[in-house]
């Protein structure tokens, strides 16, 4: 084979079978990096990853490398009045007390509960929309099952989505305007009544004369 014809034929193999290949390595490599990576690393970590609680704690952990620092927070810390909700059945009686983060601008409405791996029994996030209206919310970078109720504006409850999937992309509608919307640990609003005709919730979000 003459000189020129294997530089030929070299060309013609970069050009139909190694560029295509190179390209093709590209991007399997970025749908790997920036779409299945992110989705279903957690699934690998938790099912091959065994991390000591007591040299790493959870609250020092990120959900992976890179992303935001996973959160805890004690539910001792909660002092205030306002991370207080009473609950109190159906014939008024005080029958739980609830110790709850309050979610009252955009910035922690839109984060919600993301991030977290734990979080303390009777505790959650209360919701405050300030207005009226239908509402939906999603599981995107929620690491906890959990109960998700949306509240008319006197503190009853208007509808209860019960063990919400984590890390679920799929849309979950208040099916009615609301006021606001407590989350809490899966299996802690039916155990408390929380359902629509069930318990009631006091707190200063809520009107109680309405």
């Amino acid at each position: 084979m003459d000189k020129e014809k294997l530089k030929n034929t070299a060309k013609k193999f970069a050009l139909y079978f190694a560029l295509p290949a190179f390209l093709l390595f590209v991007i399997i490599t970025a749908v790997g990096h920036f779409y299945i990576m992110p989705r279903y690393a957690h699934i690998l970590l938790d099912e091959h990853c065994e991390i000591d609680p007591e040299a790493f704690p959870l609250y020092q952990a990120g959900s992976l490398p890179g992303t935001p620092r996973e959160i805890y927070v004690d539910s001792k810390t909660l002092t205030a009045p306002e991370n207080r909700i009473i609950v109190v059945d159906r014939n008024g009686s005080e029958m739980a007390v609830l110790l709850v983060e309050i979610a009252d601008t955009d910035e922690k409405r839109q984060t919600g509960l993301m991030h977290r791996h734990r979080l303390d029994e009777r505790s959650g996030m209360l919701f405050v929309l300030e207005e009226v209206r239908h509402t939906s919310f999603w599981m995107k970078d929620t690491h906890l099952p959990l109960d998700i109720i949306f509240l008319n504006r006197d503190g009853t409850v208007a509808h209860l989505h019960e063990n919400a999937r984590p890390r679920s992309l799929a849309s979950i509608p208040s099916t009615v305007p609301v006021w606001a919307v407590l989350e809490l640990n899966a299996g802690e609003a039916r155990m408390l009544d929380l359902v629509p005709g069930g318990a009631r919730l006091l707190h200063p979000e809520f009107d109680a004369d309405d």
